[in-house]
């Protein structure tokens, strides 16, 4: 998915700065008039003032696509980020949620390449992916911390509704994907595909918000 990049010309910063340097260069003509001295001087330090700005500026391609969700770099970095929280006997059950998170992002990002009008459905489908792994990273953390039986239950408890709805989404992109690229064949193309989009991603949240409502 194509991002817009931040460029030199685009920061507004940099017209404010052109503006400003010129009306200081022509303040500096009217008091010192057209000497050649003055010219040198203004002329140097209008340079100076936007090569400085221009060396200095250094577009962040990590920042620009942190919230592209359809990119496997971004999703891979906030998984990472997940993962710090999991404890080191955890990282099997979490290794399975990468597992499932990165390959629904592939799918995601099969369907848009296919479908771009389904741009808008599939990065919310992605944010609840990513939502639902942090609830697993979460939930892997408390259970480690929790001793009591009963409370050890109801962690388990949430922490499987958690997986069971990521593999549960893995396997629905899968198959959209497969739907997308079976549809592709057909001029008229599939519109069941927004719905069920959304369907995956309101059971998604029911699920999120259920494990965050008190026991």
């Amino acid at each position: 998915m194509a991002t817009r990049r931040s460029t030199f010309w685009s920061q507004p910063q940099t017209y404010v700065l052109l503006g400003g340097t010129a009306l200081g260069y022509t303040l500096l003509m009217l008091l010192a008039g057209p000497k050649p001295l003055a010219v040198l001087a203004g002329s140097g330090i209008a340079a100076a003032m936007v090569s400085s700005w221009a060396a200095g500026f250094r577009p962040s391609p990590t920042a620009a696509n942190s919230s592209d969700l359809l990119d496997a770099q971004t999703v891979a970095a906030q998984l990472r980020t997940l993962g710090q929280r999991v404890p080191a006997k955890s990282q099997n059950t979490w290794r399975q949620v990468q597992t499932w998170a990165t390959e629904s992002q592939q799918f995601a990002a099969r369907i848009y390449s296919r479908d771009p009008l389904l741009q808008f459905e599939l990065l919310e489908a992605m944010h609840t992916v990513l939502d639902l792994s942090g609830q697993v990273a979460d939930g892997l953390a408390v259970l480690d911390q929790i001793e009591t039986p009963a409370y050890q239950q109801m962690a388990q408890q949430r922490l499987d509704v958690s997986c069971d709805r990521l593999a549960a989404t893995h396997s629905q992109l899968q198959q959209l994907q497969d739907q997308t690229a079976l549809s592709s064949l057909d001029t008229a193309g599939d519109s069941t595909l927004p719905h069920s989009l959304q369907s995956l991603i309101e059971a998604n949240k029911t699920i999120l918000q259920n494990n965050q409502d008190p026991p």
